[in-house]
């Protein structure tokens, strides 16, 4: 069972040592498996939603980084608003601070199982939880297709916010899942735990940081 560590800019730096081997398992997944994105000299994958704004739930099973996920406000600068923007054409681009937009997630090769209490679900939980936690109301973003049936697994309501477009033989949509403790609850009942995944180390910034603006959306 993985530890999601919770990590964002007040406390990357404990995690020096594991940052840097997720964002070279970034660089295997992304460039060299899914050949989204062209080799980085160095070997780390980053792009230019890697900022102050994001957290990571860094998955880490035998002191190793097996998967992860990054999250970021849709009420700042996200991969759906500045780049899947025209895949939004049901709901429009969300931009909410309650809204997280849920990405570069991976599991490494030998941590993917067909079965659903596998390293997946556990991340999926960790990401519910974390979620609940800090008040948000729905994660997602563009994903592959295949996720949806997942979601659908685990009895969670994944809303889509347009239609499902190809590119490079694959099938992407733009969908948000609505989070609450019973979507928490099935999960959990689903991997057979009643307890935390996450892991909070050091000082951390709350996930919605303008009270005044969540008051304030419609």
């Amino acid at each position: 069972m993985i530890a999601a560590h919770v990590v964002n800019t007040l406390n990357k730096h404990l995690y020096e040592n594991e940052f840097d081997e997720f964002l070279r398992r970034r660089h295997d997944f992304f460039v060299h498996q899914k050949h989204w994105r062209p080799p980085s000299p160095d070997g780390r994958e980053l792009d230019q939603f890697d900022a102050d704004a994001a957290t990571y739930l860094l998955g880490i099973e035998d002191d190793r980084v097996v998967t992860s996920a990054r999250l970021i406000p849709t009420s700042e600068p996200h991969m759906v608003s500045e780049v899947f923007s025209h895949m939004c054409e049901k709901s429009g681009v969300p931009r909410r601070p309650d809204w997280a937009e849920w990405t570069r997630t991976f599991v490494v090769p030998d941590k993917r199982s067909a079965g659903l209490r596998g390293t997946l679900t556990q991340l999926c939980c960790s990401v519910m939880e974390y979620a609940l936690d800090e008040g948000l109301s729905a994660v997602g973003g563009v994903q592959e297709t295949y996720f949806m049936p997942h979601h659908g697994a685990l009895k969670w309501r994944a809303e889509p916010m347009g239609m499902a477009r190809e590119q490079s033989g694959e099938w992407y949509i733009v969908a948000y899942i609505e989070v609450n403790d019973a979507a928490l609850a099935s999960v959990r009942k689903i991997l057979g735990i009643d307890h935390s995944l996450l892991v909070r180390r050091g000082t951390q910034s709350p996930f919605i940081t303008d009270a005044h603006t969540l008051s304030n959306v419609a």
